[in-house]
């Protein structure tokens, strides 16, 4: 996939924004699901089929004044800048043609979720139809107590020095009486929307190269020896994540968000969180969250929203 728009920078922004305004962003599952849950089908989405350059919307519109002018210098600029970024990234792209982060993070999975006895994990796929409609369809055609969605998206920031992984897991209900313990709003009319999930969470790995200041010298880095800096951050992305989200997945509603009292620590934000209202998500965008544990790669951080981060030490 060659094209991509800032708009995906969430690969389900569709599910995210629904009706006129978002659901919170950790729903956790409520303890009484455990005991209704016969199967789950498990279902992948990722729209995209390689890594991508995160690209900020342009704000030269609005300081010359915005409007209709505005507008079309905006859209001036996000082309000459998305192709910029496309050619940047090329390399990196065909140093990977032979990786496959589906496969990887598929079999993470399948390795990961049976573990969980109560869940009755089967039927994993990777799908590539994110839309609503698509979802909708998806749903629909499980038979299963309940479907496990866990969408992904994997991409560089805008100078290259930041690789992020972000992960969307969604559980909905299938039978009445896992949807009888839905709480708050429901979306009728779309069945992929987050409002309808009784477990809900994202879920975020961040990873560095030693910035030079240049995103082509950046982009290098990310690329030599076969793309071995890449490869790996990806596949660690994957290692981390999917334990976190069995983690998560069993908590209990006293367990969900830093407790008022516990200890906050800094947390440094990639040159991408400028641009937060487009992923408007502690775990993106908040400066301190609760250190949850480290190991010998990096750190666990938990945000106020219930969101968790893995931010790898030091350089790729």
């Amino acid at each position: 996939m060659r094209a991509h728009r800032t708009q995906l920078v969430i690969i389900l922004s569709s599910m995210l924004l629904a009706a006129c305004s978002t659901p919170s962003i950790h729903e956790p599952l409520p303890d009484a699901a455990r005991g209704d849950i016969a199967s789950t089908d498990v279902v992948v989405p990722i729209r995209q089929s390689e890594i991508y350059v995160f690209v900020p919307r342009s704000q030269a519109g609005a300081m010359s004044g915005g409007g209709l002018l505005g507008a079309l210098i905006d859209i001036t600029v996000d082309k000459v800048r998305t192709s910029k970024a496309e050619d940047a990234v090329t390399s990196l792209r065909n140093a990977m043609v032979d990786y496959s982060f589906d496969t990887a993070f598929a079999d993470d999975l399948k390795a990961s979720l049976p573990q969980i006895d109560w869940l009755h994990a089967n039927g994993f796929r990777v799908v590539r139809d994110v839309s609503n409609d698509g979802l909708a369809a998806t749903l629909a055609a499980s038979h299963a107590s309940d479907v496990f969605v866990i969408a992904a998206d994997y991409r560089l920031s805008n100078d290259g020095d930041t690789l992020m992984v972000t992960v969307e897991a969604a559980i909905y209900p299938n039978t009445d009486a896992l949807k009888a313990l839905r709480t708050g709003k429901v979306d009728d009319k779309k069945p992929a929307s987050l409002f309808n999930a009784i477990y809900r969470n994202r879920f975020v790995f961040e990873a560095h190269v030693q910035n030079t200041g240049d995103r082509d010298r950046n982009m290098a880095e990310w690329s030599a020896a076969k793309a071995s800096s890449a490869r790996a951050a990806l596949t660690m992305a994957s290692k981390k994540l999917v334990p976190l989200m069995v983690e998560d997945l069993q908590r209990t509603h006293d367990d969900v968000a830093p407790p008022s009292t516990a200890p906050l620590t800094a947390v440094a934000l990639p040159d991408e969180a400028t641009d937060c209202q487009i992923v408007p998500s502690e775990a993106q965008c908040g400066k301190s969250g609760q250190l949850l544990r480290q190991d010998q790669d990096g750190s666990v951080f938990r945000f106020k929203d219930g969101s968790i981060k893995y931010l790898k030490t030091g350089n790729f």
